[in-house]
């Protein structure tokens, strides 16, 4: 059974390696050298996502966006399963359910862009909520939910919802 296992795995990381990520590169509006995406990836809006150089997103990192833009700076990585978001659904119509609601019910309020700085690192299961923007050299804890913006440069966030917990600068 390792053998069989040993060899789906390889076949797997060679298409993601040689098929999958040369076509999301060329694919994404910008997107810079030394760019990875873990195996098991969701991608919606490639159109609208920008990234550095030297990004490493985890496995099973989810990046879903329609209108608002996704930008990821040089030197970001992420341990597995990031979600970033830039959008949710309207609330406040209440004669039709919510799933039959459209992109084009939307309100400008309700797509929003999420910006992460450079040399930003995040853990497993972090997921950054519309409208976000993630200063420059932040770390952002595994499981961290962030609604706000994270701030000031160097500082560590962590929690649900994502709060500061500490400063990565000494004294």
């Amino acid at each position: 059974m390792g053998l069989v296992y040993k060899i789906l795995d390889g076949v797997s990381r060679a298409y993601n390696k040689l098929l999958l990520m040369p076509s999301l590169r060329r694919s994404f509006a910008a997107c810079g050298e030394n760019v990875t995406l873990g195996r098991r990836s969701e991608i919606s809006g490639v159109g609208n996502i920008y990234m550095g150089h030297d990004v490493y997103l985890g496995p099973e990192a989810t990046l879903l966006t329609t209108r608002a833009k996704i930008r990821i700076g040089n030197y970001v990585m992420t341990g597995p399963r990031l979600t970033i978001i830039t959008g949710d659904h309207r609330t406040d119509i209440l004669d039709r359910p919510m799933m039959e609601l459209t992109d084009e019910d939307k309100l400008p309020d309700n797509d929003q862009d999420v910006v992460v700085g450079d040399d930003v690192w995040m853990g497993s299961g972090v997921t950054i909520l519309k409208g976000v923007h993630v200063s420059d050299h932040c770390v952002i804890a595994a499981g961290a939910v962030v609604t706000k913006d994270v701030e000031p440069e160097y500082s560590i966030w962590g929690g649900v919802p994502a709060r500061c917990l500490a400063s990565r600068l000494k004294g």
